[in-house]
C-alpha cells in the first residue's frame, strides 16, 4: 500500500491554462505563485489535504485543514531543477512549514537536495520509486523507509535517510533535546551500533534495540 495512491485530477479549463504556462520559454518555477495560478494551486492543495488526511508526507504532523499558511505545496522533483515537472500530478503533495521552509531554505542557497537519482529519466517523469533518493509518497509506504517513535525519525532505507537530511526531521531532538530521562549513553551505544551495521536483518534487530530503550521510559 502506498502513501498516495489517487493523484490530483485537474479539470479541462485547468489543463488547457497548464498547456499554455509550460508552453512558454518565459515561464519559469519562479512564476508559481502568479494570480493565474490561485485556483489550480488551490485545487491541488485541497486534493492532497484530502488524500494524506491533513498529514504531512515527510514528517507525519498535522496540516493545516483550512489555511494555506501550514499547509504548502511540495514538488517532490524540485520545481527549480524540473520546470516540465511542475504540474505533474505525481510531483505533488503537500507538506507543513516546517518542512517547506527548511527545503526552501536550501533552494535559496543554491543547494537544492535533487531527489532525482543520477542517471533516472529527466525527459518524462519517473515511473517507480527506483528514480527517487527521496522518499516518494507516490511510489512507497512511509513506514516501509522511516521508523518514528517518540518525535525521533530514524532511517530504515537509504530513501529514509535522504528524506530525514533533506527536511531536518530530528529538528526539534536537535533544537531542544531529549524531551524525557533517557538512559544517553545506551542509547548512544545502540545508536551507534546501529549506523555501523550493514546487514539488513541485523540493523532491524539494532533498531528494535533502540526502539525499546526510547518508549521504555
Amino acid at each position: 500500500m502506498i502513501d498516495i495512491s489517487r493523484p490530483v485530477v485537474f479539470t479541462s479549463e485547468m489543463r488547457s491554462l497548464i498547456s499554455q504556462k509550460i508552453a512558454d520559454p518565459k515561464f519559469t518555477h519562479k512564476n508559481w505563485g502568479d494570480d493565474d495560478l490561485l485556483e489550480i494551486r488551490k485545487h491541488i492543495r485541497d486534493h492532497y489535504r484530502k488524500e494524506q488526511i491533513g498529514i504531512c508526507a515527510y514528517c507525519k504532523k498535522e496540516v493545516s485543514l483550512q489555511s494555506a499558511l501550514n499547509c504548502h505545496i511540495e514538488h517532490i522533483a524540485p520545481k527549480s531543477i524540473y520546470r516540465d515537472f511542475i504540474f505533474e500530478p505525481k510531483n505533488l503533495c503537500v507538506i507543513c512549514a516546517d518542512c517547506n521552509e527548511i527545503k526552501r531554505e536550501q533552494e535559496v542557497m543554491q543547494d537544492i537536495p535533487d531527489t532525482v537519482k543520477k542517471g533516472a529519466t529527466r525527459k518524462k517523469y519517473p515511473r517507480s520509486k527506483a528514480a527517487f533518493k527521496i522518499v516518494q509518497p507516490h511510489f512507497v509506504k512511509y513506514e516501509d523507509h522511516i521508523d518514528v517513535f517518540n518525535g525521533f525519525y530514524v532511517d530504515r532505507t537509504p530513501e529514509g535517510h535522504f528524506t530525514i537530511g533533506a527536511c531536518i526531521l530530528n529538528r526539534r531532538l536537535r533544537n531542544f533535546g531529549w524531551e524525557k530521562a533517557y538512559d544517553d549513553a545506551a542509547i548512544s551505544e545502540a545508536m551507534n551500533k546501529y549506523l555501523e551495521l550493514k546487514d539488513p536483518l541485523e540493523r532491524d534487530r539494532a533498531l528494535r534495540v533502540i526502539k525499546k530503550l526510547l518508549i521504555a521510559v
